[in-house]
């Protein structure tokens, strides 16, 4: 049996070749020739001459999130459904007022409640911060991010995404949202 940090590495890997694989496609570059930059906030971007191309990568277990846009920024997140004990002290640091009476008020209905309206609200503020660019070194509490629906935030759309399997996902991007492809990857829980 693996050891789970070896199944994360793997998982990390496979994340990357899956990226390399969807940007090449579409540039029409072969995977292994894209070159990537380091921003001076972690984010990956593609360096020249393919830097007009945006992208964002997210994984949580294993589901695998990629958004791209040949036309302005992206932000991306998911995240699988688990239990999140420490859910009011993570929202106290991150979430708005509203966001934490929402949190408060899934509490006294259940653990199970309160778990999914946190990562409801987590993925969509996190896929507004990477489209940002900035991530978490904006004070998170700051913005709203809403629940459901495409809500318009400093001229960016965040929008939930469904999802083919149970979890919470989330796209944020400069630009109009009006296409979204899906696809699942099929491959065995070795990866």
């Amino acid at each position: 049996m693996r050891k789970p940090e070896g199944r994360v590495r793997e998982r990390f890997i496979s994340s990357r070749i899956v990226l390399r694989r969807i940007l090449g496609a579409l540039l029409c570059v072969q995977p292994a020739n894209l070159r990537f930059e380091i921003d001076e906030h972690g984010k990956p971007t593609l360096a020249t001459p393919h830097q007009h191309c945006h992208f964002n990568l997210s994984h949580s277990d294993s589901a695998l999130l990629v958004g791209t846009s040949m036309s302005a920024r992206v932000g991306v997140d998911i995240e699988v459904p688990r239990s999140i004990p420490r859910a009011q002290q993570l929202s106290n640091r991150v979430f708005t007022a509203d966001e934490r009476l929402l949190l408060s008020q899934a509490s006294e209905i259940s653990e199970a409640a309160r778990d999914e309206m946190f990562l409801r609200i987590w993925t969509r503020k996190e896929a507004y911060l990477k489209c940002r660019g900035d991530g978490f070194t904006t004070p998170a509490r700051d913005y709203g991010v809403g629940l459901d629906g495409s809500l318009q935030l400093d001229g960016l759309e965040i929008l939930s995404l469904d999802l083919p399997s149970p979890g919470y996902a989330a796209l944020a991007s400069a630009a109009p949202i009006n296409h979204i492809r899906r696809y699942r990857l099929c491959r065995d829980d070795t990866i």
